[in-house]
């Protein structure tokens, strides 16, 4: 056999073991082109890159099937991952190439675009957080929750006008929520209205509280402190509308001594909680206008203090018939919601 034959028959042997083995000796695929465009999640995570790094101007390449409303979307939900919400302008550009699926996007963002958020996960971190904003008077905080916590702000003033000194609640379009002082006071005024009556607070609970006295005592003396110095507001029980009087506050209560009934109320927990007592304002209707009043904890028991209706209209008679009552005495003149102020949240007086 020649050498020619011999290499021949060899080299089919060889190409017979490598079909065997499943050997391919054809060149190899070429991999496909990476795409350079990015998917809606993709552009939520550069967004927020971008935030984080305070960008103003972001470039991607995406689908020219992506609408304005899906790329905003990905921007809102980039904010929020970065404690951030939209609030300011926000101008999109999109440039299309006929020989490509593909996009250009430019988002535009202007220096306000964004509003600092903090982030509520739990009904009860939403009164703690509106409780601390009340206490400290601290209104910077902007706060956003997956489910509204909006209502729970709301309550929390109601609860405790003591902390209310023209304050207001406010809520954006993008679910954003917190307070703020109002138009009437600046915050200067509102803080020294503030200081003025804590310390009128702390001097009257060292004045009529004594050592020794039972949670019902101490609710009495705080009852009959307040209608031996505090008169009630004719004039200024008439005012209509959001105006702001010092009449409807501690304030009004303690320092100037002339209050209605919120302004009562309000009086009332600020001294409770000098002596330790658990105790919030109830909003409601009695003798067909707009009333409010106290309930406490005294003790292991829940009842309804009305210092308003147990201060006479001139002398220093001090009436009972609106202390430590009960709900069914209550009725018989008052009308509220009860699930508007359920005794549960009486407890969250502690927070404050």
């Amino acid at each position: 056999m020649s050498m020619k034959t011999r290499k021949k028959i060899i080299t089919s042997a060889i190409c017979f073991l490598l079909f065997l083995t499943g050997i391919c000796l054809a060149a190899p695929e070429q991999p496909a082109a990476k795409s350079d465009a990015l998917d809606l999640k993709q552009i939520e995570q550069t967004f927020a890159q971008a935030i984080k790094k305070g960008k103003q101007s972001v470039t991607f390449t995406a689908p020219a099937s992506y609408s304005t409303s899906q790329i905003k979307n990905a921007l809102e939900k980039a904010a929020k991952s970065q404690n951030r919400m939209l609030a300011g302008s926000v101008q999109f550009r999109k440039q299309t190439n006929s020989a490509s699926s593909n996009a250009k996007y430019t988002v535009e963002l202007s220096k306000d675009a964004f509003i600092k958020i903090k982030r509520l996960k739990s009904e009860s971190a939403a009164r703690k957080a509106a409780a601390k904003a009340l206490k400290d008077g601290d209104y910077g905080e902007s706060y956003y929750s997956d489910t509204s916590y909006y209502d729970i702000f709301v309550k929390m003033l109601q609860q405790h006008p003591e902390y209310n000194y023209n304050t207001v609640v406010w809520r954006n379009t993008g679910g954003a929520y917190g307070y703020q002082v109002g138009r009437s006071l600046t915050k200067e005024q509102q803080e020294d209205k503030r200081q003025a009556a804590d310390k009128a607070a702390q001097d009257a609970v060292k004045d009529c509280i004594k050592s020794g006295m039972s949670a019902k005592q101490k609710a009495k003396a705080i009852h009959d402190y307040l209608i031996l110095n505090c008169t009630y507001d004719k004039k200024a029980a008439e005012i209509l509308g959001n105006k702001y009087d010092d009449a409807f506050t501690a304030y009004g209560a303690l320092v100037e001594g002339s209050a209605v009934c919120q302004g009562y109320a309000a009086a009332f927990n600020l001294m409770a909680k000098k002596c330790g007592l658990q105790s919030m304002a109830v909003c409601g209707r009695a003798g067909g206008i707009a009333h409010a009043w106290t309930y406490a904890k005294l003790g292991s028991k829940y009842s309804y203090i009305d210092c308003t209706w147990d201060d006479p209209d001139d002398g220093d008679e001090i009436r009972y018939d609106y202390f430590d009552a009960s709900e069914k005495k209550m009725r018989e003149q008052h009308v509220w919601t009860a699930a508007d102020f359920p005794k549960e949240d009486v407890k969250y007086a502690k927070y404050f």
